[in-house]
């Protein structure tokens, strides 16, 4: 009798053995097939480019600073010729608004960009001529920030900086007023505008993690300004006030 029962538990574990080994082989075939599929789809490239790029982004998050704010300015715009800072025969008030951001990569460096509202144009009072033209912008800078902070013997998070990079403009309206008669200007004026956006000023924190920037911006347009006249490019200056959260 208790040869009988070994025999059946012997048998019953022969037949465990055989069932394993054959999930096992089914497994690895699976598996074996998974990995052609994925190599003939071309899936390992797109998965070892999503790594590198997570790793990436976790090492540049530790390391940089996302900012984002208010800012506005005001100031005066002129037209003249390219290259030509200004010209004072036609400045007009000129002004900015909008919002701003600022990504750090590092203690002296940061990338800026915002998207503002910017009143450009200009007046020309004359014996026998006064005219104002108002071109609405909707303005896009995207400038490169040196900064100097302690290395440059500020203290409790002041910095000096200066930033420069292209500007991009779209324009939303334009108007004019000829010897107390108002006209539109719109379809005589060019749909975009593209330029040198340049600032230098100065931050300093202020609550727990906010800052303020003063600074004084300058943009320099390099296409002409209207359809029918050469040679007129925009040009603004504008000293600004910014909030940053």
């Amino acid at each position: 009798m208790f040869e009988y029962f070994r025999y059946i538990v012997e048998t019953n574990k022969y037949f465990r053995n055989i069932k394993t080994i054959i999930m096992k082989r089914k497994t690895e075939k699976q598996i074996i097939s998974l990995t052609n599929r994925s190599r003939n789809g071309k899936k390992y490239p797109v998965i070892l480019g999503l790594v590198i790029a997570l790793s990436l982004l976790n090492i540049n998050t530790s390391l940089a600073q996302f900012q984002y704010g208010i800012k506005a300015g005001i100031g005066g715009t002129c037209q003249s010729e390219l290259l030509q800072l200004a010209d004072n025969n036609n400045i007009m008030l000129g002004y900015s608004l909008g919002f701003n951001t600022k990504y750090r990569l590092s203690d002296g460096f940061a990338i800026q960009s915002g998207l503002e509202y910017a009143q450009k144009g200009r007046k020309i009072d004359e014996a026998n001529l006064d005219l104002t033209e108002k071109l609405h912008y909707l303005h896009l800078p995207v400038r490169a920030e040196f900064s100097a902070g302690e290395k440059a013997g500020f203290k409790n998070g002041q910095r000096i900086y200066f930033a420069a990079g292209p500007y991009v403009s779209y324009l939303i309206d334009a108007d004019g007023k000829k010897d107390g008669a108002n006209f539109d200007l719109k379809d005589n004026t060019k749909d975009f505008d593209l330029g040198l956006s340049l600032e230098i000023g100065f931050e300093f924190p202020v609550f727990t993690s906010n800052s303020l920037q003063l600074g004084l911006n300058y943009d320099m347009g390099f296409l002409n300004v209207y359809k029918n006249e050469t040679d007129l490019n925009n040009k603004m200056a504008v000293l600004s006030l910014g909030f940053f959260f």
